[in-house]
C-alpha cells in the first residue's frame, strides 16, 4: 500500500481513549500498591507506652506550621498543624510566627486575568492551653501586609544558585506592588499600594484521643472558628464567619529517628466581597510530613501540603488545587524553647500557592 495513502487514513479516537484509560489504571495499581504497604508499615509499628516520651515524639513529628500566603488565598488558607498529642493540664504554649512568601505571575485566560507582583507577610501569637483529659484550647492573633518585593534580589540569586526557575522576575521591575484580578471586563481587585491590616482571629480547640485510637501517638480531632476581624479589601481575611475540621497523627516510620506527621480536613468560608460570586465556599485540605532527628534537639524535615480550589475560575492559580512545599526543621534552644525555620515553594505548574516563602517561630512551653 501507498505510503502517503496510509498518512491520510484516519485514526481511530477510541485509541487515544484507551491508552489514556489503560494509563490511569497503571498508576493507580501503582499507588494502591504503595498505600497498602505503607499501611502495613505504619500498622506494624508498636505504639509508645511511656507518656514523655510520645509527647516528646508528637512535638517533634508534628507537620512544619508553614502556610499558602497566596494573597487570594488566605481567606481559605489551612489551620496550622498542633500535632496529634494535647498539652499536659494547666501547660500553657506560646508561639511566635512570622511568615513571608514572595509572588511573581501573570495569567490570562479568556476574558479572565490575574497579575501579583510582590511580597505578604504575617505575624502572629498562638496560645494553646491544656486543660486536662486531652483537651486543649488555642488562641491565634495575626497581621497581613501586602507590600513591594523588598527580598527580589535575594530570591533570583537563590534560584540562579539552584537552578530553579525565575518565572519571569530577572525580566521584571524588583520592588513593586501589583495584586490584581479581573473578569467579564470587571475589575475585582486593584491593590497596587502597600497595605497592612490585623487578621482574622482564630479560636480553636482539641482532643487528643490517644493511641488507643490509631497505633503510635493516636489521633486528634480539632475544630477552629475564625472571626472577621481582617480587612476583607486589602485581602487580609474572610468576608464573614469561617469555621474548619480536621484530625491529626503522627508517629514513627521505619526507625526510632524517622517520624511522619498528618493531618486532613475541610474549611468553610466566605469570600472577600470583592471575590463573592465566583468562591467555591469550602476548601479540603491535608498535609504530609517526614521528619529524621540525627540529635535529640535537632529535626529536619519535608513536607506537603495540598488543597481544593476555592474559586471557580479558569486560571490555574484561583481554579486549580494548591500545592506547598515545606523544607526545614526545629532546633532545640532550651528546655522549653524550640526555633523553628522553613523554606517553601509551590510545585511550579498549577502555581496557587507563593513562588517562594520563608517561615520562622519560636514555641515556648511557659
Amino acid at each position: 500500500m501507498d505510503r502517503r495513502r496510509i498518512e491520510r487514513l484516519p485514526v481511530d479516537p477510541s485509541r487515544g481513549r484507551f491508552r489514556a484509560l489503560a494509563r490511569v489504571r497503571q498508576v493507580a495499581s501503582r499507588l494502591s500498591f504503595l498505600v497498602t504497604w505503607a499501611t502495613i508499615a505504619w500498622v506494624s509499628v508498636p505504639p509508645v507506652t511511656d507518656a514523655g516520651e510520645r509527647q516528646e515524639r508528637c512535638a517533634a513529628a508534628a507537620p512544619l506550621r508553614i502556610a499558602n500566603l497566596s494573597p487570594f488565598h488566605i481567606p481559605y488558607a489551612a489551620p496550622a498543624s498542633f500535632g496529634a498529642c494535647a498539652l499536659a493540664p494547666g501547660e500553657t504554649e506560646a508561639i511566635v510566627s512570622m511568615d513571608m512568601a514572595s509572588h511573581m505571575l501573570s495569567a490570562r485566560s479568556g476574558s479572565e486575568s490575574l497579575a501579583l507582583d510582590g511580597e505578604t507577610w504575617r505575624p502572629s501569637l498562638t496560645l494553646r492551653h491544656g486543660v486536662g483529659d486531652g483537651w486543649d484550647y488555642t488562641l491565634e492573633v495575626a497581621a497581613v501586609s501586602h507590600g513591594p518585593g523588598v527580598f527580589d534580589g535575594f530570591i533570583e540569586g537563590w534560584h540562579s544558585t539552584f537552578d530553579l526557575p525565575q518565572g519571569g522576575r530577572d525580566t521584571t521591575p524588583r520592588d513593586r506592588l501589583r495584586i490584581s484580578h479581573a473578569r467579564d471586563g470587571r475589575g475585582r481587585v486593584d491593590i497596587d499600594r502597600a497595605v497592612s491590616s490585623a487578621g482574622d482571629l482564630t479560636l480553636g480547640i482539641g482532643r487528643a484521643l490517644g493511641p488507643s485510637v490509631l497505633s503510635n501517638d493516636g489521633l486528634a480531632l480539632r475544630a477552629a472558628v475564625r472571626l472577621p476581624t481582617g480587612d476583607e479589601d486589602a485581602l487580609a481575611g474572610a468576608g464573614g464567619l469561617s469555621a474548619a475540621l480536621w484530625a491529626e497523627t503522627s508517629g514513627q516510620l521505619w526507625k526510632p529517628d524517622w517520624l511522619y506527621g498528618a493531618a486532613a480536613g475541610a474549611l468553610a468560608a466566605k469570600p472577600p466581597r470583592a471575590l463573592s460570586g465566583v468562591d467555591r465556599g469550602f476548601v479540603l485540605f491535608a498535609r504530609l510530613g517526614a521528619t529524621w532527628r540525627p540529635l535529640a534537639d535537632l529535626a529536619l524535615s519535608v513536607q506537603a501540603d495540598v488543597a481544593t480550589p476555592p474559586y471557580r475560575s479558569s486560571l490555574a492559580p484561583l481554579g486549580g488545587p494548591s500545592i506547598l512545599f515545606g523544607m526545614g526543621g526545629r532546633l532545640r534552644l532550651a528546655p522549653r524553647a524550640t526555633l523553628e525555620i522553613a523554606v517553601t515553594e509551590d510545585d511550579g505548574w498549577r502555581r496557587a500557592a507563593p513562588d517562594i516563602g520563608l517561615h520562622a517561630a519560636i514555641r515556648w512551653h511557659l
